[in-house]
């Protein structure tokens, strides 16, 4: 028997996040998307290894690392551009 994951069930609980994780082809076309793309490209660049590491410990609940990361990229006009495309593309 598998283990409640803390992280899944938060994503569940939001509203916006529940609506894009019940239409898979909408969450793909998300995923594969310049904007994701460009953050993931940036998010590597930045923390090279520890993007990684981070994400783990968000997943575990401890999401400091990952955020501060996601800050900072975000801070960059690279980042901030690609925020504001997912944001247009998910209605935010």
């Amino acid at each position: 028997m598998t283990r409640p994951d803390p992280a899944w069930d938060a994503l569940k609980q939001d509203p916006q996040a529940a609506q894009i994780l019940k239409d898979p082809k909408g969450l793909q076309a998300l995923l594969s998307s310049p904007e994701t793309q460009k953050l993931m490209t940036l998010l590597n660049q930045s923390a090279g290894d520890g993007l990684q590491a981070a994400a783990q410990a968000a997943a575990k609940g401890k999401p400091d690392a990952l955020m501060g990361l996601l800050n900072q990229v975000m801070g960059s006009p690279e980042g901030a551009q690609a925020v504001e495309g997912l944001k247009k593309k998910t209605g935010n």
